[in-house]
């Protein structure tokens, strides 16, 4: 989604270091082979514990954007994904970059099978004896999602239910979404769980996943400890969202007006190629 470009790996060259950059995603197969070999190094180091993550679905990252309405009442996918400073009045399908509908959920069912197989190497694990663990990061994201799921009742699959945000975040105005950040006169309008590369997660979406790793590890019977290192922490052991909240100037002092600055970022990226170059680094 960084490129909007699908560009499925080929039998030749997935596992190459070089070769794999030609291609965007991976078919199922060639991830299964990739994690075996994770799988065998990460059992090879003896870890007391380990913590697996499963992989989010493409579309829910506001880096790309939802053209227009849904494809059909129900469905999750919109008929295109573009960059969000290029609004439904402005795109053009022949000149702007773009993924389809197709395409988004061809590799949202890629990713079902990445984490099915993510799932079946650690329930494998846990039955030869190890104590390794799932954090259903996949999950978390979608009941996040605010143009997929939350604003879609009738798109909504039985087992989704919106996600508890700490209620410090619950108390901001409004409360922290998926959408791409947005503000006016130094004010939050919108988003705040994504920063401005609209990939990565602002300091309080980090917080979230933190306070997320936390409830596994608690599982594995890790202990957390107050700043003295010496004090036990009772359980539950909660990430201090007030602190966070202070300490994220996204949320609390956005850019005067970003408006103007997905205009600057819109600019950059058709200039220089902006999120690419970023994003290649990853």
């Amino acid at each position: 989604m960084t490129e909007l470009r699908v560009e499925w790996s080929k039998d030749a060259g997935f596992d190459s270091l070089d070769d794999k950059r030609r291609f965007t995603v991976w078919q199922p197969k060639h991830f299964t082979s990739e994690l075996r070999k994770v799988a065998a190094e990460v059992a090879a180091i003896k870890a007391r514990h380990v913590i697996w993550c499963t992989v989010p679905h493409v579309t829910i990252a506001p880096i790309a954007r939802g053209v227009d309405d849904k494809v059909r009442p129900g469905s999750r996918y919109f008929p295109y994904y573009t960059r969000p400073w290029i609004s439904d009045r402005d795109f053009d399908a022949h000149r702007d970059p773009k993924i389809t509908d197709d395409e988004a959920r061809q590799v949202d069912d890629a990713i079902d099978a990445y984490n099915d197989a993510i799932t079946a190497t650690v329930r494998a694990a846990r039955s030869k004896g190890k104590d390794w663990y799932l954090l259903e990061t996949c999950g978390l994201m979608d009941r996040l999602a605010s143009r997929r799921y939350a604003e879609d009742p009738l798109a909504r699959p039985d087992w989704w239910q919106p996600y508890p945000l700490p209620s410090a975040l619950q108390t901001l105005s409004p409360p922290p979404n998926s959408h791409f950040l947005a503000a006016k006169n130094g004010r939050r309008t919108d988003g705040g769980l994504f920063s401005l590369d609209g990939v990565h997660p602002t300091t309080v979406g980090y917080g979230i996943l933190a306070q997320e790793l936390i409830n596994v590890m608690r599982l594995a019977g890790i202990r957390f400890f107050r700043p003295d290192g010496v004090t036990l922490r009772q359980d539950p052991v909660l990430v201090d969202f007030d602190r966070l909240i202070r300490h994220d100037t996204l949320v609390n002092r956005p850019p005067g007006n970003l408006g103007s600055a997905l205009g600057v970022l819109g600019w950059a990226d058709e200039a220089t190629d902006l999120f690419r170059r970023v994003f290649s680094v990853f």
